[in-house]
């Protein structure tokens, strides 16, 4: 294929048998199917403290991202079954094997049935994902696959915004309870599928290509588990393994894929600018996404002193902006008023104006103070998101569709794990540095540092107080220092959002030129007539 730039607006026609007969219900609901990718895991965040209680867990960490890990591991390959047994059938699939695993979470007598469970859902919320973010070629009008494209993202947004307000409530009843709001959604949308998503017809796969797909599935979870475990660690042996094995079977892999044209995976697609500026949107989307959340999360906590309700109210911002971010910036890349590349450079920049703005403002004790920056991050990153889906489904070869397309989601939760791994990592070394020098300056015993910092790391965990003086100052020395390193951290985001928006930007002119040399080409050496006068 080759790499131009698609005309703007063009879309390549749709796959489907039978064209989509309520184009906007079909997205909206596609929104929704892609929503419960997202919200699953915030439930189960949000009742993993009730969870481990119950069942006497122990450590969460496994629990926390043995979900993420199947899905990313398994989404390429889901993606290749829609292609081969059919994208609706394959969907339907998926929400019945969700649902089976979060009722098998939902019934957990121990720790070892509640991670299989997670394990199902995850399988099954990774291909629930891809199949339907799939079926936007079909269901997005000719010429308006952008549009679709922000539409998607904005009812996705909304969706996950409402039904983790939900799970959330009901965790706070029992935490067992919260994990049948996926099942119940999935179910309904089950018989929603066949009346509002068209059939698609099967491909004929290259290959199956069964050891490539083991190879990648197993380098991907080494690679995710051992970044997630970074956040605790950097010397950690689970997380340096983990990233060393992953990064191994990865090479291998590359290595199999490359050796001839039966494989599942098209690496050829690797070379292609404009898939390429894809993944540089989808670094600016999800690592932005994941920093800014998160961070802004603990800054409220920990430091304002906000409860869960009074943080999800601050969120809000944030979240408004990106939805309407979506829509408006679909509908003018789908006009021709607006380029992928000028929207991916404005992406960057935004969020990068809006991450220095969160840096500036830290200190600031009210909503107001945050707003500003809250809208231009929220909206930043949506921006960033709209070309992100809609470049990869333009660029996905047909032969390989599922497999490419389904790549969207293992690539956005390579770039999440490293915001989240990467911002944890910065602004805790320097948190405590800085609490160490300050304590030290005050003249703390060396021997009751460590004591001040167990009171500011049990704080962290569990909101219990300090009772000591040397906890208090700690703590106190904490919250500062946290500030500072927040701050430190948005900057660094801010140019790596900008840098990332710069470098989509040159990859998709580079398209561009090489398009137009071509056309020059053609036009200077037509192809001989094979007319026969």
């Amino acid at each position: 294929m080759s790499a131009a730039a698609p005309t703007p607006g063009a879309s390549p026609a749709s796959p489907a048998q039978n064209p989509v007969k309520k184009p906007a219900l079909a997205l909206a609901f596609l929104g929704i199917l892609g929503a419960l990718q997202g919200t699953d895991p915030n439930i189960a965040s949000t009742a993993l403290v009730g969870a481990a209680r119950g069942l006497d867990m122990g450590g969460t960490s496994l629990a926390a991202s043995i979900s993420t890990l199947a899905l990313a591991a398994t989404a390429i390959s889901t993606g290749l079954l829609a292609d081969s047994l059919g994208r609706r059938k394959v969907l339907q699939v998926a929400l019945v094997v969700t649902i089976v695993g979060d009722l098998v979470v939902f019934l957990a007598p121990d720790t070892p049935v509640y991670l299989v469970g997670r394990v199902i859902a995850g399988i099954g919320l990774g291909a629930v994902y891809g199949a339907a973010f799939a079926y936007i070629r079909a269901a997005a009008k000719p010429g308006k696959l952008a549009a679709a494209m922000g539409m998607f993202t904005a009812v996705l947004m909304v969706s996950t915004m409402i039904l983790t307000f939900i799970g959330g409530a009901l965790s706070s009843i029992q935490w067992r309870t919260a994990f049948l709001v996926i099942p119940i959604a999935s179910a309904i949308s089950f018989f929603i599928v066949p009346i509002l998503l068209p059939k698609e017809p099967r491909l004929k796969l290259p290959g199956k290509d069964i050891l490539g797909q083991v190879l990648l599935g197993l380098g991907i979870i080494g690679l995710l588990g051992g970044i997630s475990e970074l956040g605790k660690s950097l010397t950690s042996p689970i997380a340096l393994g983990g990233i060393g094995v992953g990064i191994a079977l990865l090479i291998v892999w590359v290595i199999w894929e490359s050796r001839d044209d039966k494989r599942f995976f098209p690496l050829k697609i690797l070379k292609n600018p404009i898939f390429l500026a894809a993944i540089v949107a989808g670094f600016v989307y999800n690592f932005g996404n994941a920093v800014a959340f998160l961070q802004l999360t603990n800054l409220w906590q920990y430091v304002n002193g906000l409860k869960t309700l009074q943080v999800a109210m601050w969120q809000l911002p944030l979240l408004l902006a990106g939805i309407v971010a979506g829509l408006v910036t679909g509908r003018l890349m789908s006009s021709g008023k607006l380029s992928a590349r000028a929207v991916l450079l404005l992406g960057g920049v935004v969020s990068a104006v809006g991450m220095v703005l969160l840096a500036l403002t830290h200190t600031g004790k009210s909503l107001w103070t945050f707003l500003p920056g809250e809208f231009l991050v929220g909206a930043g990153v949506v921006i960033a998101a709209v070309p992100y889906g809609s470049l990869i489904l333009k660029e996905a070869p047909a032969k390989y569709f599922g497999p490419v397309s389904s790549s969207r989601l293992t690539f956005g939760q390579f770039f999440y794990a490293i915001g989240f791994a990467a911002s944890t990592i910065v602004i805790d070394k320097l948190t405590l540095g800085g609490t160490v020098a300050k304590l030290e300056a005050a003249g703390v015993p060396a021997t009751q540092v460590g004591t001040g910092l167990d009171a500011v790391t049990t704080y962290a965990a569990q909101s219990t107080a300090p009772t000591t003086s040397v906890g208090k100052e700690a703590l106190a020395d904490a919250t500062v220092s946290y500030g500072g390193a927040f701050a430190t951290m948005m900057y660094i985001t801010a140019v790596l959002m900008l840098l990332g928006g710069l470098l989509g930007y040159v990859l998709l002119r580079r398209a561009d030129k090489h398009a137009d040399d071509e056309t020059v080409e053609s036009v200077k050496h037509p192809a001989p007539s094979t007319s026969s006068g």
